[in-house]
């Protein structure tokens, strides 16, 4: 087994971000522009914040992964 972190989210920093979109959209009740904006509005204050590499490291994916769940988690609580 292995001890790195497994981000279910990693996938909406590549090309699969619309697919990967799609689906949290249907999970969660939301549109998929909803849900790719607040991807982005979760990672960018937290990637600013790390050092200028382009590789996102395995603590920052995790810190965006669970600000990014919080907040889809209250936005599918204000659409019921």
């Amino acid at each position: 087994m292995s001890d790195h972190y497994q981000s279910r989210y990693a996938g909406l920093n590549t090309n699969q971000r619309f697919l990967i979109a799609n689906q949290l959209a249907a999970d969660y009740h939301l549109d998929v522009s909803q849900v790719l904006f607040t991807y982005l509005k979760v990672a960018e204050p937290i990637l600013a914040k790390q050092t200028h590499t382009k590789q996102i490291s395995e603590a920052t994916q995790k810190q965006i992964d669970e600000q990014f769940e919080q907040t889809l988690l209250k936005l599918s609580h204000t659409k019921e």
